[in-house]
């Protein structure tokens, strides 16, 4: 990949990187007595142009979708490589067709949760459901598809069906970083990998599950051998968390170990997963050439939107702000 391309994208990415979130804002919103007063807050920054004055506060989750929606499509316009940002945005591919599929199967209407963010139109992958397969898609996604259905004609039940939409997921996203042939893609992919089988092996074994489960779930294509973590884990948790003290990712672990050891709980892991990523993207965004600020960018808006979703959800609830301000994702700028 040429590297140089990505200049004019990266100094457009600047600009909208400096409409993001401060942690000022968030504090604001935080410290906010009532809901209404924290949507007020958000009415004053660039989510205020999805907010109109008859709006409730339990309208939010329209405007955090819009404005979503609004920094992919602004990416999108000044890539030079479509490819980049759809690594960030076919995880909504999936998730969209995860719904159409239990629409179909259950013959209920589930279109409140379809997002308008993915590779494809909603149209395509409707599509695709309909009749099981299309050209339009890359034969993953077929495959995905026709995989799901099977499944279901063979058990005649869905529980399932999320482990094997992941599955084809994590295949097509690493088939889709190795057609960049960068091998810094290829790295955040691994790293994303890694992190997803952390905290999936360990919610698997703090629910009970059995092995056979947890080797089903985890994916290949990272740097940790699934292999190696499944053996770890069965033989205890404290085996597995010493395990993963001799990898790159002890820091990822650190905080949390107490409360996963003594707890039981996945609360802080959860927390600290979004905050390592966050560093290792802030490090490469530094980068003046590359892919690496784009990707930074979305997915520092990715983060924003699960704050901001946090503390609406959590004012409404009238949760206290001592626990609100424990949850909060580090920032991007």
């Amino acid at each position: 990949m040429d590297d140089i391309q990505f200049s004019t994208a990266n100094v457009r990415i600047r600009t909208y990187e400096s409409r993001l979130l401060t942690q000022n804002t968030l504090d604001r919103m935080l410290a906010a007595s009532e809901a209404e007063d924290a949507y007020s807050i958000l009415q004053e920054t660039t989510y205020g142009d999805f907010i109109e004055d008859d709006n409730e506060v339990r309208d939010f989750e329209e405007v955090l979708i819009a404005e979503k929606k609004r920094t992919f499509d602004l990416v999108y316009s000044i890539t030079p490589v479509r490819s980049i940002v759809d690594l960030i945005a076919l995880q909504y591919d999936y998730q969209n067709l995860k719904v159409l599929v239990k629409q179909e199967y259950t013959q209920e209407d589930f279109s409140e949760f379809l997002v308008p963010m993915g590779t494809l139109p909603l149209s395509t992958l409707k599509n695709l459901v309909n009749l099981r397969q299309s050209k339009q898609v890359d034969p993953i996604m077929n495959q995905c598809i026709q995989a799901v259905f099977q499944y279901m004609e063979d058990y005649e039940e869905i529980q399932a069906v999320d482990i094997i939409f992941d599955n084809y997921y994590w295949d097509h996203m690493i088939k889709l970083s190795r057609s960049e042939n960068d091998s810094n893609i290829e790295r955040m992919i691994q790293r994303n990998i890694d992190v997803f089988n952390i905290t999936t092996i360990l919610r698997s074994y703090l629910m009970g599950q059995k092995q056979g489960f947890i080797s089903a779930v985890l994916q290949k294509g990272g740097t940790l051998s699934p292999k190696e973590m499944v053996d770890e884990i069965s033989v205890s948790l404290e085996n597995f968390m010493s395990y993963m003290e001799e990898t790159n990712y002890m820091d990822l672990l650190a905080d949390s170990y107490d409360q996963i050891m003594e707890e039981k709980k996945l609360t802080q892991l959860d927390l600290n997963r979004d905050n390592f990523l966050m560093r290792r993207l802030k490090e490469e965004k530094m980068v003046p050439f590359g892919p690496q600020a784009i990707l930074g960018y979305l997915f520092a808006k990715e983060v924003e939107v699960r704050n901001l979703r946090m503390i609406l959800v959590g004012k409404i609830n009238k949760i206290p702000e001592e626990t609100l301000r424990s949850r909060v994702r580090e920032s991007y700028v």
